[in-house]
């Protein structure tokens, strides 16, 4: 019995682990690949900075972090993803 209710404890241990290992990434975590794109340009006010995605990703992406801190996936090769980009250096 008391063999049993060990293992029991043990898998439900390694259960919470596990599933929270997997959760997914936080608010407060960086994106590291873009999927899709913003489909309008945000207004520039909005924007506090960007980062290029990784060379790991299998889409280049530029990712506009808000002043409200929510991060946004636009496309680099859009004129004004690269108009805000050289505005932003400029800051």
């Amino acid at each position: 019995m008391k063999a049993s209710l060990a293992l029991l404890t043990f898998l439900l241990a390694v259960a919470a682990l596990h599933s929270e290992a997997n959760e997914g990434p936080t608010q407060d975590q960086v994106i590291r690949c873009c999927f899709s794109f913003i489909s309008r340009r945000i207004p520039l006010r909005f924007v506090k900075h960007y980062y290029l995605t990784t060379s790991q990703c299998s889409v280049p992406g530029v990712v506009f972090l808000t002043k409200r801190g929510r991060q946004i996936c636009a496309n680099p090769s859009d004129a004004w993803v690269q108009k805000y980009i050289e505005q932003l250096e400029l800051q």
